[in-house]
């Protein structure tokens, strides 16, 4: 396969799924009293008690299990806990590789939004973020430069997060067919 320069757009990026009255233990991979309806295995979690890349690993009736324990040292009750699902941007084809050779990330709402792209590798069947709850103002955009690529093999995935729905635009610079 040649090589071929290409441009991937997404319109209006982020899935949102809130829950309020959530209670977290203290160190606790457990979030219960909260609404699971829409909540997947693989979103990430957005709350004050918990790391960035924290992602939800088991959905039950009324609570989720995360893969990372809460910073907190005493239960908090009556939170408000985000549960943002990938967008996906981009997917290399299979068998081929490609390299990320930037992107541009634009807030479309009129207040600022946090977000996270992620690379999913698929050979390894784990996802990392390159940019991490990045704060895009009202009117901006975030960009990732030309200072680093990101090589992509077969079936891995750039994923988009976003903790408002519909708010970024995204467009990619993508190299495939490289050897």
């Amino acid at each position: 396969m040649a090589e071929a320069f290409s441009n991937k757009v997404v319109r209006a990026a982020g899935i949102v799924t809130t829950s309020s009255a959530g209670s977290i233990a203290a160190t606790s991979t457990i979030i219960t009293n909260i609404s699971t309806g829409g909540v997947a295995v693989g979103n990430l979690v957005d709350n004050a008690n918990f790391i960035a890349g924290t992602k939800v690993t088991v959905v039950g009736a009324g609570q989720v299990t995360v893969d990372r324990a809460s910073t907190n040292t005493a239960t908090a009750t009556g939170q408000n806990v985000k549960f943002l699902a990938p967008t996906e941007a981009y997917a290399s084809p299979s068998a081929t590789k490609s390299i990320l050779i930037g992107g541009t990330f634009a807030n479309n709402t009129n207040n600022q939004v946090s977000l996270t792209v992620g690379i999913h590798d698929n050979s390894a069947g784990v996802e990392a973020a390159i940019a991490s709850k990045i704060p895009v103002p009202a009117g901006s955009s975030f960009v990732i430069s030309d200072a680093g690529k990101t090589v992509l093999e077969g079936n891995d995935k750039v994923r988009i997060y976003c903790d408002v729905d519909n708010a970024i635009d995204v467009n990619l610079s993508i190299l495939t067919g490289v050897n």
